[in-house]
């Protein structure tokens, strides 16, 4: 009532007001609905206050309720009854969408009239206009304040749905039966497009995180003892992918809610962390293998050329000269070996330019098919990458050797192209998933004469050029390898 008070005095609203107030409603009572008709006529006339009514019918309601409205304007009580229905008329007003200007202008048709009205009795009139201006200013200081609460309200929770929905976490409430109360709009983001309000939370969550967590009897545990169990790390494989979760389970001690349930997803997190633990690995490796590769060119150089020179000495029929030859083509062995470590310890600097992938495939698959002339290349699609053409050249090289090398030189390798990327697949025995764990990692191989270096090779060049490289599943049932690199900023211009 302090507010009601304040604006009446402030307003000068007193008695002589109200009997003016309630002697123009003895002429206005049986014309009232002229008010309605004028007022209905000039807000249907302006888009932005009409947009508010759905249809005929509505109006028709509302007209009944301006009714009610006016004959309260003018015969009160204005008392807090009073003052709450024109709070809760401002509040409406931000529900249906209603600008606050238009809460100004329609007074103004209102007041209006109503002087008019007042006018009909010339001695008066004036008093009378003057009470229909105060009554109208009351009103309208009621509603607008409300309205200007209630807006900012819907603003700040709008603000703070914005930053929930953001949020790289799922919250689930539970009630006392277990299941769903409320949840963030990120339930859904993570883990597909489910309802959970309502049902059971195991139900509400991945099923192979419930079970990879043990969480049925983490939540039971929580329950019993009424404190929060946090499970730092929970590894599950959903919709087909390794993710990586943190879960907590909090009880509580709320009439509607029983436990909250937090999830986190870590998996960016953590494949970062390993990044940058394989990146400092890979750093200290490269400098060793630099220093090793150096300290060995140089006597394999000396080894080779005396090799040589001793073989070629020797007649044709002499026993000893096959010997000679295998161990010169084992220092070869080893001179590629070097010139392996060399490559992968070398630091990279590569060019960014638009490439053709086409042409690049094409270019290999002619190189490939000389030294294995019964394997079958084929190259289907086009696109284009921006990068290094000739990092993307001794990549495509790799993967189509390694190829051809699986499928013993006599099946089939298919080079597949579009924009920003290239699938290398083949025909042969494929890969398990224990070796796929460690296709990438230096010096690891399948073949008892490999460096193991290739791949590790690829993958820093691919890096190198900010792209990817990975097993993907191809269209024939052997290995497939994916590129992914950036798409060409001018494929115009491809080289």
């Amino acid at each position: 009532m302090d507010t009601l008070r304040e604006l009446r005095a402030w307003l000068d609203f007193g008695p002589a007001d109200e009997e003016a107030l309630r002697r123009l409603w003895t002429r206005v009572r049986g014309r009232a609905e002229e008010v309605t008709e004028r007022f209905y006529a000039k807000a249907m006339a302006f888009p932005g206050a009409a947009r508010v009514f759905n249809d005929d019918a509505q109006v028709e309601r509302l007209r009944v309720t301006l009714l009610q409205w006016l004959e309260e304007l003018l015969t009160g009580p204005w008392d807090e009854a009073y003052f709450k229905r024109r709070e809760r008329i401002g509040r409406v007003h931000v529900e249906v969408g209603l600008e606050s200007r238009y809460m100004v202008t329609a007074m103004n048709v209102v007041r209006g009239q109503l002087c008019e009205f007042a006018w009909e009795d010339p001695a008066t009139a004036a008093a009378t206009c003057h009470a229909v201006g105060r009554v109208c200013d009351l009103d309208l200081a009621i509603m607008n304040g409300t309205y200007v609460e209630r807006r900012e309200a819907r603003e700040v929770r709008s603000l703070q749905e914005l930053i929930v929905s953001h949020m790289p976490v799922t919250v689930l409430i539970l009630d006392e039966t277990g299941r769903v109360a409320a949840a963030t709009r990120p339930s859904a983001r993570v883990f597909g497009a489910v309802e959970v309000i309502g049902r059971p939370w195991y139900e509400a969550l991945p099923a192979p995180l419930v079970r990879a967590g043990e969480l049925a009897e983490a939540m039971d545990r929580a329950l019993r003892t009424g404190h929060e169990i946090t499970l730092t790390r929970v590894d599950a494989r959903v919709s087909g992918v390794e993710r990586n979760f943190r879960v907590s389970l909090i009880p509580l001690d709320h009439p509607h809610a029983r436990v909250l349930v937090h999830v986190e997803e870590l998996t960016e997190a953590i494949a970062n962390e390993a990044r940058l633990v394989r990146a400092e690995s890979l750093a200290h490796l490269g400098a060793l293998s630099a220093a090793v590769a150096h300290e060995l060119r140089n006597p394999l150089a000396g080894i080779s050329g005396a090799i040589q020179v001793i073989s070629r000495s020797m007649p044709p029929t002499d026993s000893r000269k096959a010997i000679m030859e295998k161990v010169e083509a084992q220092v070869r062995r080893l001179d590629a070996l070097v010139t392996d470590l060399l490559d992968f310890a070398r630091p990279v600097a590569p060019k960014s330019m638009p490439v053709d992938l086409g042409e690049l495939a094409r270019s290999v698959c002619e190189v490939v098919a000389r030294e294995y002339p019964e394997s079958k290349l084929t190259v289907s699609g086009s696109g284009h990458a921006q990068g290094d053409a000739n990092f993307v050249y001794q990549v495509l090289l790799n993967l189509v050797l390694n190829a051809a090398q699986a499928t013993d030189g006599r099946g089939s390798v298919r080079l597949a192209l579009s924009s920003g990327q290239l699938v290398v697949n083949d025909d042969g025995r494929g890969i398990s998933s224990e070796v796929a764990a460690k296709l990438f990692q230096p010096f690891f191989t399948t073949r008892t004469r490999g460096t193991g270096l290739g791949l590790a090779i690829c993958r820093k060049l691919v890096g190198a050029m900010g792209g990817s490289i990975s097993l993907t599943t191809g269209t024939l049932p052997g290995a497939a390898f994916l590129v992914e690199l950036p798409p060409a900023q001018d494929p115009v211009r491809a080289t």
